[in-house]
């Protein structure tokens, strides 16, 4: 995609910066037909770049994120009147820092993204554990919205890591984080 289609794209879509930035558009209610490849790549750090260079303005990144869209195995970025397909490395989003917190005296995870997006870990936003591929161990990924996941970054999955330990059952090897009343196994403690 040429330069001059991304200038469009973000006029098509400009609309929603002024919007509440807690509210989502309706991403799933646009029909637009498909508009082809954008060269536009989230990369295995979270990192957004297109056309081989990092973006600069944390405030689109952002907001392309509330744009993103997930159809079989093939992301989009997508506006009312258009539908780019886009490259996702590793998951489209990622836990940057992990809280605990406490909701009406119950303890819970308290996760936040790189595009500023906050969450807790429970029903709606569950961790498991996956591999990126056959040679990695697996790390933990959440669901941030609709099928659109996160995975934790390094600090973070350090974090998740020191608070499951304080919690550690003796009598058992795995470690689990607890959150919003669920527990989400971790592993097995070396």
């Amino acid at each position: 995609m040429k330069n001059k289609n991304l200038e469009s794209f973000i006029d098509d879509i400009s609309i929603f910066e002024e919007a509440n930035t807690e509210k989502l558009p309706p991403v799933h209610k646009w029909k637009p037909e498909y508009s082809g490849k954008m060269d536009l790549i989230i990369d295995s750090q979270g990192d957004w770049k297109h056309d081989g260079a990092y973006f600069k303005r944390r405030s689109i990144v952002n907001l392309f994120s509330k744009l993103l869209l997930l159809e079989g195995n093939k992301y989009f970025l997508i506006s009312p009147t258009e539908k780019w397909e886009i490259k996702v490395s590793v998951a489209p989003f990622v836990v940057v820092s992990v809280d605990r917190v406490e909701l009406n005296s119950v303890p819970a995870i308290k996760c936040t993204t790189l595009t500023e997006q906050v969450f807790l870990i429970g029903k709606s936003h569950p961790i498991w554990l996956d591999n990126i591929n056959s040679n990695d161990n697996a790390i933990p990924f959440t669901r941030v919205r609709d099928n659109l996941n996160a995975f934790f970054n390094r600090s973070s999955y350090y974090r998740l890591i020191d608070m499951a330990l304080e919690n550690k059952n003796k009598s058992r090897d795995e470690i689990s984080i607890h959150s919003l009343g669920i527990d989400y196994p971790l592993g097995l403690t070396a």
